[in-house]
């Protein structure tokens, strides 16, 4: 089986990781980008040479079928299921098995070397790390960050070492573009109960069952992806009976299931669901995760989230490509897009990982709605690319200074800067857009704040996009993580020459 180029980076750097002496490393890649199959690589390279073995935890059943079809089909192992009902089979390779299982059945798992776990950002498996103090441990997740803000993921694991992002992974062709509309007159996020660090699910239940509310999802829905196949994320079992009837009641061909729903009707629902154009499911939680069905067309996210992994997961189930599929819709009812930012958004996870967001979003650009068709947009826009809206300085509000920000730098011509430096070294132009960047900073704002870096260094990866795809031949360069890590690194240290009591906290 041969890994994709970013796979193979991310395994060999993991063992790197592992070789310095880190005993506990979380390995982040974007959902679609192939964590299973990396850590099959990783399952085949580690047996190999150190002849112990290696268990692999997941939290569904789905998954764990999953983990060992990918196993054997890529590399012929055959891994042992740690399930109720079965003997441990002594000296496997490789276990595969849901954290409760092995946890009432550790004493029986002998030789392992190496722990891999699936989801590693849920918190049922913190438990699982004291069991086995003499093991590696490889945490696999697209989304490094604990649902507990007191209980992070560094105090599991020791560093991170990142994957391919949402943005490369859809200008490679592995994940499909998106569009996100967030309705209007929904759910207001700020009147709904909190518990356990989330949104009271039985209080958002009745909130968004309103009946203006179930109506608003069927008409966004008319108006924005009439005709496509939809899934829908509803915010309890009655809400998802009810917005299930209100589609039927309005000709579509919609059905409901969730965690309740007998085994044989769930894989009927899903045959369905799977085999018909235009088909709408409703469900609650149940295709989360490990749920790939890429004639999926559009997202409809029906509640309202705390947890940006949450929210990324549940969109993230319409990204994947399909011949003649150009794109997918996600519609967002519960103001999750303006709280976390959009699905296709870049994520500085290292940070992430290192200083977690305190509250609110972080580590994305800000985005905004616009007011005549929906549409989520990054915040510099000026003009809706749906619909043709062009905001006016005063609708900024207190973003009026970036927006004249941008404007001032879309009069920036990246060809012209490379014609009047193609006679020095070949990123000389390269770093001096990141100059200009600040210099201009300088003549627009009198103070920067990270809100602003932010912005000025998306308009830096936007302009050093187009500086890669300038340079032709041999030099032809791809706009990748290395660029955003120097185009972030050049930018801090230009505008720190002009604000000099600037520190970003990014």
């Amino acid at each position: 089986m041969i890994l994709r180029d970013y796979q193979e980076q991310l395994c060999n750097e993991l063992a790197i990781k592992l070789s310095q002496g880190k005993r506990k490393v979380l390995a982040q890649l974007a959902t679609g980008g192939g964590k299973t199959i990396s850590f099959a690589a990783i399952c085949k390279r580690y047996t190999e040479k150190s002849g112990k073995s290696v268990l692999i935890l997941v939290h569904r059943k789905e998954l764990l079928q999953q983990t060992r079809r990918t196993l054997y089909n890529a590399y012929e192992i055959v891994a042992e299921q740690i399930i109720a009902g079965t003997k441990i089979v002594y000296n496997s390779p490789v276990y595969v098995g849901m954290v409760e299982s092995v946890n009432r059945r550790i004493d029986g798992i002998k030789n392992i070397g190496l722990v891999i776990i699936d989801e590693a950002h849920i918190a049922n498996f913190n438990k699982i790390h004291s069991k086995f103090e003499d093991a590696f441990f490889i945490g696999f997740t697209a989304t490094p960050l604990s649902a507990s803000k007191s209980n992070p993921l560094k105090n599991y694991y020791e560093d991170i070492v990142c994957g391919i992002d949402i943005p490369d992974l859809i200008t490679a062709g592995n994940l499909c573009p998106n569009q996100t509309w967030s309705a209007k007159n929904s759910v207001d996020r700020s009147t709904l109960v909190m518990k356990g660090g989330e949104f009271d699910s039985n209080f958002m239940g009745i909130e968004f069952s309103k009946q203006k509310h179930v109506n608003n999802t069927v008409e966004i829905y008319k108006r924005k992806a009439e005709g496509t196949k939809a899934i829908i994320f509803n915010s309890s079992i009655q809400h998802s009976i009810a917005v299930t009837d209100a589609f039927t009641n309005a000709g579509y061909d919609c059905k409901h299931f969730d965690g309740e729903t007998e085994s044989a009707e769930r894989t009927a629902v899903l045959t369905w669901f799977k085999n018909t154009p235009g088909a709408i499911l409703c469900n609650v939680g149940i295709a989360t995760t490990g749920f790939d069905e890429p004639t999926i067309e559009t997202v409809i996210v029906n509640s309202s989230m705390a947890s940006m992994p949450l929210w990324l997961q549940k969109t993230g189930r319409g990204s994947r490509p399909l011949p003649g599929k150009s794109y997918f819709t996600i519609i967002d009812m519960g103001g999750n897009a303006m709280t976390h930012g959009d699905w296709c958004d870049s994520r500085d996870w290292e940070r992430i990982f290192f200083d977690p967001p305190k509250k609110g979003k972080d580590g994305v650009a800000p985005v905004k709605n616009c007011p005549e068709c929906e549409a989520i947009l990054p915040a510099s826009t000026m003009m809706c690319k749906y619909c043709g809206y062009f905001f006016p300085p005063k609708d900024l509000g207190e973003e009026l200074e970036l927006g004249e920000f941008v404007l001032y730098t879309n009069n920036m011509n990246v060809l012209n800067i490379i014609e009047a430096n193609k006679e020095r070294k070949e990123y000389f132009s390269f770093f001096a857009i990141g100059n200009e960047l600040a210099y201009q900073a300088k003549k627009t704002t009198k103070e920067m704040t990270d809100e602003k870096f932010t912005f000025i260094l998306h308009k830096y990866f936007d302009l050093a996009k187009e500086w890669c795809a300038a340079t032709s031949g041999e030099k032809r360069r791809n706009f990748n993580q290395w660029h955003k890590d120097l185009a972030k690194k050049t930018l801090i240290e230009n505008l720190q020459k002009y604000f000099k009591k600037w520190t970003p906290s990014l």
